[in-house]
């Protein structure tokens, strides 16, 4: 995008300085060309020591989008710079106006909340991350409970699913991890919500669940407005426990 200028006052000589430069300032970033008309122009260049150019300025309603050069700028003025000419620090000053008048950027969002997927089924793993991902919640898995151990102390989690049965590849099943990360909570377990998974999910099996630690416990197969109430109203994560 160009900037458009216009220049008010100057001898012929500034004139013609200001116009090489700005025709060179073409093609940086940000750029400008030289317009004929004022009212065309986004920023006006104004000779501080001619009293009609300061007064045309003034009558227009642009003092606040020039820069004036010359021993003195009337109040309100975007910049100003004595003589003698540098059209380096013009091109500085102007550049300082088009970054204050720039709109700001858009609030950075919030980095979404990560879960932590721990099953041996990729199967089931899939099915879970696809339903966390439609609610808003990205994850990544681990296959065995020493992939988990590992995951978790490199990277936070808000969430980590754990499936109680692990397979023989895994040296802990999901109610062994579950203890292991309140007793000896690595950093990426810290404040995590814990969510068993199971498909043996009766009254004893959530009451194993609550004493390994787990702050929630779902059955397989997974209830949508189970898992949707999870995710958007979290239960408080427990507190470690003291060894």
């Amino acid at each position: 995008m160009l900037h458009r200028l216009h220049l008010l006052g100057f001898s012929a000589f500034e004139r013609s300085t200001l116009g090489c430069c700005v025709r060179l300032a073409a093609t940086r970033e940000p750029g400008y060309v030289q317009v004929a008309d004022a009212e065309q122009a986004d920023f006006l260049v104004v000779d501080a020591d001619d009293v009609d150019a300061v007064l045309s300025a003034s009558a227009a309603g642009r003092v606040g989008d020039a820069v004036f050069v010359g021993r003195h700028a009337p109040e309100g003025a975007a910049a100003w710079m004595p003589r003698p000419m540098d059209a380096l620090l013009l091109l500085r000053e102007l550049d300082a106006i088009v970054a204050m008048r720039a709109p700001a950027a858009p609030a950075a969002r919030p980095a979404m909340p990560h879960a932590l997927i721990v099953d041996d089924s990729e199967v089931a793993t899939r099915h879970l991350a696809g339903r966390l991902q439609r609610l808003g919640l990205p994850s990544i898995a681990a296959r065995t409970s020493g992939q988990a151990l590992e995951r978790l102390a490199r990277q936070r989690f808000e969430f980590v699913f754990v499936d109680v049965e692990l397979g023989d590849a895994s040296e802990l099943d999901g109610l062994a991890l579950c203890r292991r990360l309140r007793r000896q909570p690595s950093p990426g377990a810290l404040g995590a919500v814990l969510v068993l998974v199971s498909a043996q999910h009766g009254e004893i099996d959530r009451v194993r669940g609550a004493l390994a630690g787990a702050d929630a416990y779902l059955g397989k197969p997974l209830d949508d407005d189970e898992l949707t109430r999870l995710v958007s109203r979290p239960p408080r994560a427990a507190a470690p426990a003291s060894h």
